[in-house]
């Protein structure tokens, strides 16, 4: 599993940025997707985004299950310290 905190964070900004009007990275790091206005099928691109950049398949859901930009990085952060440490 291949993990960049940074670069995902800026990956997920970017596509929030694009097909949310209002959306600030300096703002809304733990707003949650649902209250930003991000629709069902945000949260599957959403999801897209992250198995392009950690090269793993997700659960659509994972946005769901952790809705905000903080909590989804926190998660997979730990996800990839796991993985590093099974290895």
């Amino acid at each position: 599993m291949k993990f960049c905190k940074q670069t995902l964070t800026k990956a997920i900004s970017q596509y929030l940025s694009e097909v949310i009007e209002e959306f600030s990275a300096e703002l809304h790091l733990d707003t949650s997707f649902s209250r930003l206005g991000l629709d069902s099928t945000g949260h599957v691109q959403l999801s897209a985004i992250i198995e392009d950049h950690i090269q793993v398949e997700i659960e659509p859901t994972i946005a769901f299950d952790y809705p905000t930009i903080n909590s989804l990085i926190q998660f997979l952060e730990k996800k990839s310290v796991q993985a590093v440490e099974v290895a």
